[in-house]
């Protein structure tokens, strides 16, 4: 999907189509999603929001609004669910399609597409657009939907054919996962194009990278063995949350406020998947991405707030005292293990589980945090407040 966050504002409010449009996580922040007309002048993905309005002062600044995303996303998939089963949901606003048993050919295959992009606008909205990638596996479908990207209207089809000739038009940033950082590594070594990653030796990209040095040089050479994972195969292995605060903080109750918050999301999430964890990965950082991060395994498996927020808190105290104020703080929830039972075995986890079973229930009913622990009634509202990224989505239902 093409400048999604921004489109699905611009779709749901017709005064800003035409308009630049920046959503943010909070004002005071960066633009996690620009609208196309927004990236014509120069405000890109992560553009702080004062340096968007001095590129052009009256662009419409806007709350990123999960829900209407992914209520817009459940709408899309919709539409590939009703050709096929075999649906990758990559990510809120990225999927794979497999159209073996679909489509005879290539040629079948565009048509397809160009049935979907047309449902898409009259289904979906017709200020919310999609470019489209056809290739013989998951790789080359992305790299050609990305080729596509600057034409709403195209198609991009990569046949087994033309596969060389993406070596002429693609850089090394143009593969899924070479970022910068990667980029400038691989230039070290001599290697500055994707060809010339292609041809050097897997061995010495081994040594110098580990395992991701394979997946480099398959990637170069255009291979994957990546199937589909459709919603009958999908496993949530972690469950995590973050935030930015507007202003970095550094008071301990501040941040013991907002880690417990954190950490009451991810136990009602955890929860609604009937999932327990052993695992708490604690990080923060501070405006410029310097930080701290550790990784504790505990003895029993837990979902609650509370119990997570203990763990979590432990791992922040060992950096005490703090080195500098908090814009960025994490945790998350891994080595998730998935309750079959409705009963509880142990004497000792009744009562904690029949209340939070009790407040789930209120909370559903009447929203998030209507009932909460008394150390967050005075906590600011938008700590620590839903929101969604671009990266893998496994938790999401259609």
């Amino acid at each position: 999907m093409n400048s999604y966050f921004a489109s699905v504002e611009q779709q749901a409010n017709p005064h800003l189509r035409g308009r630049p449009v920046g959503v943010c996580e909070h004002l005071g922040g960066i633009i996690i999603a620009p609208s196309v007309e927004a990236k014509r002048i120069g405000i890109k993905l992560g553009t702080t929001v004062w340096d968007a309005r001095k590129i052009y002062p009256q662009i419409v600044l806007l709350p990123v609004d999960p829900a209407k995303y992914r209520h817009v996303t459940a709408g899309f998939l919709r539409i590939l669910y009703d050709y096929t089963d075999k649906v990758e949901k990559y990510s809120i606003d990225e999927a794979f399609m497999n159209l073996d048993g679909i489509c005879r050919d290539f040629d079948d295959a565009l048509l397809l597409g160009l049935e979907i992009k047309q449902r898409l606008r009259r289904e979906v909205g017709e200020w919310v657009s999609a470019s489209v990638g056809i290739g013989p596996n998951k790789l080359i479908a992305k790299i050609a939907a990305d080729l596509g990207a600057g034409d709403i209207d195209r198609i991009f089809v990569v046949r087994p054919a033309e596969i060389e000739n993406l070596y002429s038009r693609l850089k090394l940033t143009d593969i899924p996962g070479i970022a910068h950082r990667l980029e400038r590594a691989l230039n070290k070594l001599g290697i500055f194009t994707l060809l010339e990653l292609a041809h050097y030796p897997v061995n010495n990209l081994l040594n110098q990278f580990g395992i991701p040095g394979y997946f480099l040089h398959q990637m170069a050479n255009f291979q994957d063995t990546g199937e589909i994972v459709t919603r009958e195969r999908e496993i949530i292995k972690s469950v995590g949350h973050s935030y930015t605060v507007p202003k970095a903080i550094s008071n301990s109750g501040d941040i013991r406020k907002l880690m417990l918050k954190l950490c009451e999301k991810i136990g009602r999430r955890m929860r609604r998947k009937n999932a327990r964890g052993d695992t708490i990965h604690y990080f923060h950082s501070d405006k410029r991405y310097f930080g701290f991060h550790r990784q504790h395994r505990l003895r029993e498996y837990i979902n609650d707030g509370a119990s997570i927020y203990r763990a979590a808190y432990r791992i922040f105290s060992s950096t005490l005292p703090l080195q500098f104020p908090i814009k960025i703080m994490g945790i998350t929830v891994g080595g998730l293990r998935y309750d079959r039972a409705e009963h509880i075995l142990f004497e000792e986890y009744k009562r904690p589980a029949w209340l939070l079973k009790a407040m789930d229930r209120i909370n559903d009913k009447y929203g998030e945090f209507t009932l909460r622990r008394g150390r967050l009634v005075n906590i600011p509202e938008e700590w620590g407040k839903d929101s969604v990224g671009f990266g893998r989505m496994k938790e999401f239902d259609t």
